[in-house]
């Protein structure tokens, strides 16, 4: 099992750890995202999906920079859902599951997020960690909006 800890300002840690992610999944990759706005991040997730990857994705939809982004997943067939939030509330995760790899800190998949905030993010293997996540991913995507 493996993790590291990644961060942003100075260096771009945490866009490796993405990238890398990206490159190693081969079945899944299921993202909550409270702002994603980065266009190789975007690709990353259209190419995955390409490839046969289940991509599935939950964004907040009061973050009105995430529209962009959703129309251009949904119009590559990426399964795109925005999560049920209450007025004056959000959804502010940061995380993503790669196949048995999860990602999940503090920088959004932004370019600011990525490469310009001081951000800090760990990537672990850990089976009960992959697990909890995958487990409360699929929650949240069943009560998640179309």
């Amino acid at each position: 099992m493996s993790s590291a800890v990644g961060q942003t300002a100075p260096g771009d840690e945490i866009r490796q750890m993405l990238e890398a992610a990206f490159a190693a999944a081969t079945h899944r990759i299921l993202a909550e995202i409270y702002t994603l706005t980065d266009a190789r991040i975007v690709a990353e997730l259209v190419a995955a999906h390409k490839w046969g990857l289940d991509v599935r994705v939950v964004l907040d939809p009061n973050q009105a920079y995430n529209l962009r982004s959703a129309r251009m997943l949904r119009s590559a067939g990426v399964s795109v859902r925005w999560y049920p939030v209450p007025p004056g509330v959000l959804l502010h995760a940061k995380v993503g599951l790669f196949d048995d790899t999860l990602v999940v800190g503090s920088a959004n998949w932004t370019v600011s997020g990525l490469g310009v905030n001081h951000e800090l993010d760990i990537k672990t293997q850990d089976p009960q960690a992959v697990a909890a996540y995958g487990s409360r991913f699929e929650t949240d995507w069943t009560r998640s909006n179309v």
